[in-house]
């Protein structure tokens, strides 16, 4: 039932604030973000197949494209790409769309994560938002915040009020992060906002653990002669649980590394290096931060089991070293009890 929490929260926040700032450019997504939430909801109960998911997805894509105007119509002078024709900005928004839309759901494994990430991506994209005046994607922004902040505590800490994410949850949470990548360009492209010639490898950088996770999972899979839709155990935050360490854990451990490339971004960006080579930076960041544990906790599994060993044995601490602070905000969240001394002793 996640879902249901993103999307109520969403709709009402959004009527709220509608009262005081016009946002009838948002009607077109959150339109296209209910009927997503309702298949998703359906995908949870009943179940669908994974074609009619995903023309499901390419017409919510398509929806936004031309109703609400989200789309990547120019690479921002990526390698010397200015504003693309319309067929290959179709193209490659069908590509974003999809990938993000499946990012999230691929993602959505272990408690917390997609949240996390979604989370992470919230706060820095409405700091940009708000910086660049585009106020439109700062309110959506800071709407998710609210939203996924409440879901990652009572996903993560609660027993009592668990709640997860499922389908629902995962389309809806989705679609905000297709927003983010593919905001409503013509504002840009009209000059209306002013904009950072490294938009693209900054987005990249932002989303890097969804969107290098997915691809090295669907690389894989086809490369095997397998569906890309098909689940398995080879997903990162899957390695790190089979290593050793809890949610929680893991969960830190691949938000931390999706922060260290944004870090990695933003030194290339200090220092004002073109667009090509910072894409080509924050890739080879997604590549040893993401693929990297990945390749090389599979590779001690398989070749050096004694170096194996040790990693299991120091995440297992690690992951006892957090049990004192889950329960202690578990306590809060449930409001659980230590029995009395009485009760103990009778």
């Amino acid at each position: 039932m996640g879902g249901t929490v993103i999307m109520l929260t969403v709709s009402v926040t959004s009527i709220i604030i509608n009262l005081f700032y016009n946002l009838g450019e948002l009607y077109p997504a959150l339109c296209v973000m209910f009927i997503l939430y309702i298949f998703g909801m359906l995908d949870d109960t009943i179940g669908l197949s994974w074609n009619f998911k995903m023309g499901l997805q390419i017409l919510a894509i398509l929806l936004l494209y031309f109703g609400g105007s989200y789309g990547v119509n120019s690479m921002f002078g990526l390698f010397g790409l200015g504003t693309l024709s319309w067929w290959f900005s179709l193209i490659c928004t069908l590509f974003t769309g999809l990938l993000m839309l499946n990012a999230v759901n691929f993602t959505d494994g272990i408690d917390g994560l997609a949240s996390g990430l979604g989370l992470l991506g919230a706060i820095v994209m409405g700091y940009w938002s708000i910086r660049h005046g585009f106020i439109i994607q700062a309110l959506v922004s800071c709407i998710m915040i609210g939203t996924l902040f409440s879901f990652y505590v009572f996903n993560v800490f609660s027993k009592r009020y668990k709640m997860y994410m499922g389908d629902s949850g995962s389309l809806t949470l989705g679609l905000f992060i297709y927003m983010s990548v593919c905001p409503d360009s013509y504002y840009f492209l009209d000059n209306t906002f002013i904009v950072d010639k490294y938009f693209v490898s900054f987005l990249l950088a932002l989303f890097s653990a969804m969107i290098f996770d997915t691809l090295r999972v669907v690389i894989v899979r086809i490369l095997k002669g397998k569906s890309p839709f098909q689940p398995d155990r080879t997903h990162l935050h899957h390695i790190y649980v089979d290593v050793g360490m809890s949610h929680l854990l893991a969960t830190n451990k691949i938000i931390l590394n999706n922060i260290a490339v944004l870090l990695a971004w933003y030194g290339t960006a200090v220092m004002e290096w073109n667009s090509s080579l910072q894409y080509i930076v924050v890739f080879l960041a997604g590549v040893l931060f993401i693929w990297g544990p990945y390749f090389f906790l599979t590779y001690c599994k398989e070749k050096n089991r004694r170096l194996y060993a040790l990693i299991l044995k120091r995440c297992l601490r690690r992951s006892r070293a957090l049990n004192g602070f889950y329960n202690f905000i578990n306590h809060l969240i449930d409001d659980t009890r230590a029995p009395s001394m009485s009760h103990s002793i009778k």
